[in-house]
């Protein structure tokens, strides 16, 4: 996700937090690692703090998220895949223009996740405490989400130290 390529954000408040957050110092970085190192999801990483700065746990049975899945599963990782590969190689001019578009597109399908995450929550009973943040990436830490993945024994040693951060730099 990049905030220089925002489109607009419509009525959706968990992709205006997205945006905003996602630009913080240190949130890209610690992002991207959840993502890339340890087989986290982003989009759900974002729905874990903001449901958990408005003191609102995220619903512990995430299989009713299962149209987001379907699209993540379907959309966004082919396009994150095909911008990976060329991240990956020395670029002619026209895969660098290919791989600007690529890039335009995730986000543009990552908005799309995140207006399908928003409308299931919209559909569940919400449930308020304290300290949610930390119990929403707890949850978070202890599934690998349908489809991601073989993630290691060492992969999800390493989630615990980014996860910290990530909740240090939500407060």
């Amino acid at each position: 996700m990049a905030a220089q390529f925002a489109t607009e954000s419509g009525d959706n408040p968990l992709w205006e937090f997205a945006l905003t957050f996602y630009a913080r110092p240190g949130v890209q970085q610690t992002l991207l690692s959840l993502q890339n190192d340890t087989g986290m999801d982003v989009l759900l990483l974002l729905t874990a703090v903001w449901l958990g700065k408005q003191r609102r746990l995220l619903p512990p049975d995430l299989s009713g998220a299962g149209t987001y899945f379907s699209w993540r599963q379907q959309v966004i990782l082919p396009i994150r895949q095909a911008r990976s590969h060329l991240n990956a190689e020395p670029l002619r001019s026209q895969q660098a223009v290919l791989r600007k578009q690529l890039l335009q597109s995730e986000l543009q399908a990552e908005q799309e996740g995140i207006r399908l995450i928003f409308t299931w929550l919209q559909q569940q009973a919400q449930t308020e405490q304290e300290d949610c943040c930390a119990a929403n990436l707890a949850l978070l830490q202890s599934i690998t989400v349908a489809n991601n993945g073989a993630v290691t024994a060492q992969k999800k040693e390493a989630r615990g130290p980014l996860l910290q951060q990530l909740l240090l730099l939500a407060e």
